[in-house]
């Protein structure tokens, strides 16, 4: 029944009674009931209607940050995946060098037992890198160059610890490579040309760099949740 049908109806039992006054009162009170059940029923649709509007909005939003986050996510995982490569590689080519040294000195040692030296004389291998290691040199270098070009244009998606962790490493394996000559070369008596806190920061940086290594492996899981697992 429309809202004019019931009015219509309502009037003519009013004219019919002749204006009882309970009558009209109750009928006033049924009427004022049937408005306020239609505009509620009004109310409740355009609520529910506005509610699935903003859970759809929702859903929309909810769905579009997750794409973003997946597409973070593997970003994160490509980038960790080659950065751990390129460490491979700077790590390989460190241990080279430092294995060179070592027989570099083992050298050294037996050639200072069976030979007398003269002060000017200039040996090569002894008072001079092998070309052996200056190709390890090099190569180190470059394997550096080539893991910090990477790290710096992606450590957008790498936490503070990794970059903290990558800066540290970075630094002390450059540091190797740079002053291998000055420790590597000594004098006919075998004693260092450079100050002795070179040979000292030399030999920590090849220690340190071992105990940060599973640290920045660690974080690497955690940024793309193995440790999660």
């Amino acid at each position: 029944m429309s809202s004019k049908e019931i009015f219509e109806v309502a009037v003519a039992i009013i004219g019919s009674i002749g204006g009882s006054a309970i009558i009209i009162s109750g009928l006033s009170a049924w009427l004022g009931k049937v408005w306020a059940n239609r505009l509620m029923q009004s109310d409740i649709a355009k609520h529910n209607s506005s509610l699935a509007e903003i859970k759809s909005d929702l859903k929309k939003l909810e769905t579009e940050h997750e794409i973003k986050f997946s597409k973070i996510y593997v970003k994160q995982a490509e980038v960790i995946s080659e950065l751990y490569s390129k460490l491979y590689e700077v790590s390989s080519c460190r241990q080279r060098i430092v294995l060179e040294l070592q027989c570099r000195e083992i050298k050294e040692e037996v050639d200072r037992r069976i030979n007398k030296r003269e002060v000017w004389e200039h040996i090569y291998g002894i008072h001079t890198l092998t070309d052996e290691e200056v190709a390890l040199i090099d190569n180190l270098q470059n394997e550096l160059k080539d893991l910090y070009s990477f790290y710096g244009k992606n450590r957008l998606y790498l936490s503070t610890t990794c970059c903290d962790l990558m800066d540290r490493i970075t630094a002390l394996s450059s540091f190797i490579s740079g002053n291998y000559s000055n420790v590597a070369i000594k004098d006919n008596n075998g004693d260092s040309m450079v100050h002795p806190d070179v040979k000292k920061v030399w030999n920590q940086s090849i220690e340190t760099i071992p105990m940060l290594l599973p640290a920045l492996e660690n974080e690497f899981r955690n940024i793309i949740g193995f440790n999660k697992a």
